[in-house]
């Protein structure tokens, strides 16, 4: 096993980037474990090694005594199981989730997603692509499960030197989520086949749904469409999607459930437009938009909030008088923070007030750990529009100093 030493002392976070490597004793290739070394000599753990990434490391362990191995693996994901199944108690609600999501589980790359019988494993590093036949063996033996599915998306095939394409005979799976059912495309689609963090936002959105014209953008396989259809006895549902296979997907999903939702093969700021221009009577009162990664690195991101921007603008012109809006972020480069501060400015811009009734983030099966905060990536906000004109604006003085920012608090004045 080859060793690196590290700059600046033991790592701290699971991914070690190249400025961090002082030296390395060996010679590695891409996807070995190697042992990591402080200048001082000390032990710090092991990490999957690749040459020609800007993350020269991701950490494995931070025990120097026992390099990762097989029965390691399989104890990672056993103990990443429990916590679903018996801390979290999955089980009582559906028969899909998120077994292990990469850092926060200790296996850094690497995410499996069960539905049902079935295991999709995403790599996002050479060194699983490699171990692939004991992540496959693992996952059957821990979750026992019949079948295996892995994949990688283009953006890691391109930056970690693989291609792990599912065979086309991967099949389907129907998994049931609080009565719900879905058909999920295990080869297929967009991550793992199906939105698992949305999991307790369609709860959500079921929960509200009750005697509401509801929209789902964005809809994908129908998640949002589909929970409101079979559980809130909605007015009802229209979901739109540009996918034509997803929304294949979607209307067997319905017809399993027996459920009535109008999928709408389309663009959905088309269709929110014609909301915006039609009859105040025909707009939903409840409308989903739940776009892709629109942010997928930082020489975007400006561009992917002014997108934000603009689908919001449209969204919160396209609800109807009384209506809510749940709106959702997967670009992990945007914080929170950044995604309300931007609907506050989409407010300005329409003078109109919002009143933020949940921010929210993944279902708990996507867990966020201490030393990996980038792990947060899901957003989710539910907000009430209040009157159109019925809300502070911003300046209309040009070169006039910003007067929509408050002054500085400087004492508490939460009201608990």
């Amino acid at each position: 096993m080859s060793d690196v030493v590290l700059r600046g002392g033991p790592p701290v976070h699971p991914w070690v980037f190249r400025k961090r490597v002082h030296d390395v004793r060996g010679r590695p290739r891409d996807g070995d474990v190697v042992a990591l070394w402080t200048r001082e000599g000390r032990a710090c753990g092991f990490g999957f090694w690749h040459s020609r990434s800007l993350v020269a490391v991701r950490v494995l362990s931070y025990v120097p005594d026992r390099p990762p191995d097989g029965v390691w693996l399989r104890e990672r994901l056993a103990a990443a199981e429990r916590i679903r199944v018996g801390d979290l108690r999955l089980p009582d609600v559906t028969d899909a989730w998120r077994t292990c999501h990469g850092e926060a589980d200790g296996l850094p790359g690497l995410v499996v997603d069960r539905y049902g019988d079935a295991a999709v494993a995403s790599l996002f590093s050479v060194g699983w692509y490699r171990r692939l036949a004991e992540v496959e063996a693992a996952a059957r033996e821990v979750l026992g499960v019949r079948r295996f599915v892995a994949r990688t998306d283009e953006r890691t095939a391109v930056m970690e030197g693989f291609r792990c394409d599912p065979p086309p005979d991967a099949g389907r799976v129907e998994v049931s989520e609080r009565g719900t059912r879905y058909l999920v495309d295990l080869g297929g689609g967009h991550k793992t086949g199906f939105f698992l963090d949305q999991r307790d936002h369609r709860d959500l959105v079921a929960r509200l749904a009750r005697g509401r014209r509801v929209f789902d953008g964005m809809t994908y396989t129908g998640g949002f469409a589909l929970a409101a259809a079979t559980r809130g006895a909605p007015a009802s549902v229209v979901a739109v999607d540009l996918d034509e296979k997803a929304l294949a997907v979607g209307r067997e999903s319905a017809a399993r459930n027996g459920a009535s939702v109008d999928f709408r093969h389309g663009d959905v700021f088309d269709a929110l437009r014609a909301y915006v221009a039609g009859p105040p009577e025909a707009r939903p009162d409840l409308l989903v938009v739940d776009p892709a990664k629109w942010a997928k690195d930082r020489a975007g991101l400006r561009a992917a909030m002014s997108k934000y921007a603009d689908l919001n603008r449209l969204a919160i012109s396209a609800v109807a008088d009384g209506g809510m809006v749940l709106t959702c972020s997967c670009s992990g480069l945007v914080a929170t923070d950044e995604f309300v501060g931007m609907l506050r400015g989409v407010a300005l811009d329409l003078r109109r007030e919002l009143r933020f009734l949940h921010v929210g983030g993944a279902a708990p099966d996507h867990p966020v750990s201490s030393s990996f905060p980038e792990g947060r990536y899901l957003k989710c906000v539910l907000l009430s529009p209040g009157p159109a004109g019925d809300g502070p604006g911003r300046s209309e003085r040009p070169g006039s100093a910003r007067d929509d920012e408050p002054e500085p608090l400087t004492e508490d004045v939460g009201t608990r």
